[in-house]
């Protein structure tokens, strides 16, 4: 009968206090990685937004940009493309002729609407003459530039867009095919 009570089996508070512990480590190692993970996914999202608002703002740019007409050789005042502040240097504006009658004829030709994109506050707006609208609400533009590039008869810019705790910078350039900055030879 002795026998039987020294063969009893079973944990000592000593084992239980050493398998809490390891518990612990191992729930605190898992614990961060999920904060980290977190985190990372929520940076991820603010970047995708702010790359989704911008491309949206880029691709309106382009759009008309591609579509201004105007010669600035032959007669400055009718560029296609102008840049209000300084022609040489960045500008915070870019204006835009285009002509809105489809189809373009040379009765037609020289009446056009301008277009407008520049920063005000913390929006890029475009003016198409009648109203004004932030292209980009959901984000915050701390920083638009343009570029004319006479060299190359481009209009190069940039835009630097925050959202929560991200912020980026996206470049572009256009290539107008219906303008010209430059005399051809």
């Amino acid at each position: 009968m002795l026998s039987r009570m020294h063969n009893k089996t079973g944990l000592t508070m000593v084992e239980i206090m050493i398998a809490t512990i390891l518990l612990g480590v191992v729930f605190l190692a898992v614990s961060s990685l999920y904060l980290a993970s977190q985190k990372f996914y929520l940076a991820a999202v603010e970047r995708v937004a702010i790359g989704y608002e911008v491309q949206y703002a880029i691709q309106h740019i382009y759009k008309n940009t591609m579509q201004a007409m105007g010669d600035e050789i032959s007669a400055p005042s009718t560029s296609g493309i102008q840049l209000p502040n300084d022609t040489n240097t960045n500008t915070q504006r870019l204006d835009i002729r285009i002509n809105t009658n489809n189809p373009v004829t040379s009765s037609n030709y020289s009446s056009a609407t301008t277009y407008s994109y520049y920063r005000s506050g913390s929006a890029l707006i475009f003016d198409n003459g009648v109203t004004q609208d932030d292209l980009i609400p959901k984000v915050t533009v701390t920083a638009v530039n343009f570029f004319k590039d006479v060299a190359n008869n481009t209009v190069t810019g940039d835009i630097t867009a925050t959202y929560g705790t991200q912020s980026l910078t996206f470049y572009f350039a256009c290539y107008p095919r219906l303008t010209s900055f430059k005399s051809i030879p």
